[in-house]
């Protein structure tokens, strides 16, 4: 399976849904075959009416499959995997016990699978601090420095928040005239401008505390009243919030 340029280009947390999201344009983009779901539209996905985001998602969910099997077929030279590796990584993400995918993969032994599996730890931990190393590279520490701070771990970390101090406070300004408290007098098309608005209502929720989906709206109310669901769902694409697969909480994703 070759890999597609827009895949190359996405964020670790596009990459994991699947999917990406061009403010420019109000659209989401599947990374895998470049199907586009448009905000506004509504759409049928088997005698189902879904928003744009909800149908990106099941697009995927039905046609692709799981992201971790559509990369785990990408070949060497795109993961840097082995054959092994990729077979190890699927048994271990279906929660199969070593002892099971030892006798799936036919070699070695308990231990061995536990080596593999703390080489690929090892491994995520030596990728992190490489793509580190590439952005600042890339930037140059003079130009992170001048930038405002990113939420250590928010899932988008590229350049679209490069913004300096004073064009974040005219921002803030242009956005929120009655205060930072609130309302919006809307959400901006740009991307950048969107994602660091995102981040300013973010500071209205506090870290460690789970919410339930009413309180969340409770908050969100304040900043886009006629809108508020959307807000959600932003908070949650860009991940300033962090949804429990069971669909009951979110928390704050930092």
């Amino acid at each position: 399976m070759e890999v597609s340029e827009s895949l190359h280009g996405a964020s670790v947390a596009e990459v994991k849904r699947g999917y990406t999201y061009h403010g420019e344009t109000d659209t989401y983009y599947c990374l895998v075959c470049g199907e586009s779901f448009e905000e506004g539209i509504i759409y049928n996905v088997n005698d189902r009416l879904m928003e744009a985001h909800k149908a990106v998602e099941r697009h995927i969910g039905a046609v692709h499959g799981s992201m971790l099997d559509v990369l785990l077929e990408l070949d060497k030279k795109t993961t840097g995997l082995t054959d092994l590796q990729k077979q190890l990584i699927g048994l271990f993400a279906s929660g199969k016990t070593d002892a099971e995918t030892l006798e799936l993969t036919g070699g070695g032994s308990a231990s061995t699978i536990r080596n593999h599996r703390f080489a690929l730890k090892e491994r995520a931990k030596q990728a992190k601090l490489f793509l580190a190393i590439i952005e600042l590279m890339d930037g140059g520490l003079d130009q992170a420095a001048r930038a405002v701070p990113v939420r250590r771990n928010t899932v988008i970390a590229d350049e679209r928040y490069a913004l300096t101090p004073e064009e974040y406070k005219a921002l803030l300004d242009k956005y929120l005239p009655q205060g930072l408290e609130g309302p919006l007098n809307g959400l901006p098309r740009k991307e950048k401008r969107r994602i660091a608005l995102l981040r300013h209502i973010a500071t209205v929720f506090k870290k460690g505390r789970k919410y339930k989906e009413a309180e969340v709206d409770e908050l969100l109310l304040r900043f886009l009243p006629e809108d508020h669901e959307t807000l959600r769902h932003q908070m949650v694409d860009y991940g300033f919030l962090l949804r429990e697969e069971s669909g009951n909480g979110y928390r704050l994703n930092i």
